[in-house]
């Protein structure tokens, strides 16, 4: 009986020390560009993507344009909300020819402080996996929305 189980285990051995030496070896994975171990290396060109912010008012100084719906001047927000993990809080937009819009009840001449503000336009941003430091994203304002603020409800 001992003889069978020190001739079995010894078959089972010489099968299976072939099949372990006669693997390929693991195909090898061409450089990531990351690594700088050459390839084609990313682009780390800043490109434009869509903004959208809202917030309330805090200034105005706003000038009709060109056309009927232009204005051009400056704006200060109160960013609540943006994309694009863009700053939020207080924040200062230069418009240039921008379409803004009037809500019932809001002057074209003086909105007034603490209306709601929509803003619309561009913001640059970096491609994932690119260094970021010294960047800063240009934010340009096409639409801008302005209503009245909400009454506070009891």
């Amino acid at each position: 009986m001992k003889r069978i189980a020190v001739l079995v285990s010894l078959g089972a051995l010489v099968a299976v020390v072939p099949a372990t030496a006669a693997k390929p070896p693991h195909p090898s994975r061409p450089p990531h560009p990351a690594d700088g171990q050459g390839g084609a290396r990313p682009s780390c060109t800043a490109r434009a993507e869509g903004y959208n912010a809202t917030g309330s008012l805090v200034t105005a100084a706003l000038t009709p344009g060109a056309k009927t719906d232009r204005y051009d001047g400056t704006l200060t927000v109160d960013i609540k909300r943006a994309n694009h993990k863009a700053q939020t809080g207080s924040q200062t937009f230069t418009l240039t020819n921008a379409r803004v819009r009037f809500g019932k009840g809001v002057s074209s001449t003086a909105p007034a402080p603490g209306d709601q503000v929509r803003l619309h336009g561009t913001i640059t941003v970096l491609p994932h996996g690119c260094a970021t430091s010294g960047f800063v994203p240009v934010i340009t304002v096409r639409n801008v929305t302005i209503k009245t603020a909400k009454a506070a409800k009891p």
